[in-house]
């Protein structure tokens, strides 16, 4: 199993997008984002595509969701045209030099740190259970 998510190093901080265990549709998908600073703080945002929000109010409608998919929302939402990589290391950069970064993603409370060894484990445990 390949990993769940892909760690980048950016400009003074690092970067995690958490993949999932299927392949990332850059025009129908979301993907949680987390950016982690050398101080330890860390802050996390979720990036859609149009297309991502349009399929999931499509959902919400047959299931019964947010008013039979009459509304879609969810805090820390960027919206982007593609969702790939590159993408989101642009917009991380952008948002950090324009200084809007902390307007955008929030702060992490802090949490127990899980090293990648364990974080697999508990990803391949969760995947042999679905």
């Amino acid at each position: 199993m390949d990993k769940p998510y892909t760690t980048l190093q950016g400009n003074g901080y690092q970067l995690t997008i958490y993949t999932g265990i299927t392949p990332l549709d850059p025009d129908n998908d979301n993907v949680d984002v987390h950016v982690t600073f050398p101080n330890g703080e860390s802050f996390s945002a979720v990036f859609f595509t149009l297309q991502n929000i349009e399929t999931l109010m499509k959902d919400y409608r047959k299931t019964g969701e947010c008013a039979n998919g009459s509304y879609f929302w969810t805090s820390d939402m960027l919206i982007v045209q593609k969702l790939t990589e590159q993408t989101i290391c642009e917009i991380v950069e952008n948002l950090l030099a324009d200084e809007e970064f902390k307007s955008v993603f929030s702060k992490n409370e802090e949490s127990p740190i899980i090293s990648p060894k364990d974080g697999n484990r508990l990803f391949k445990n969760f995947d042999e259970s679905l």
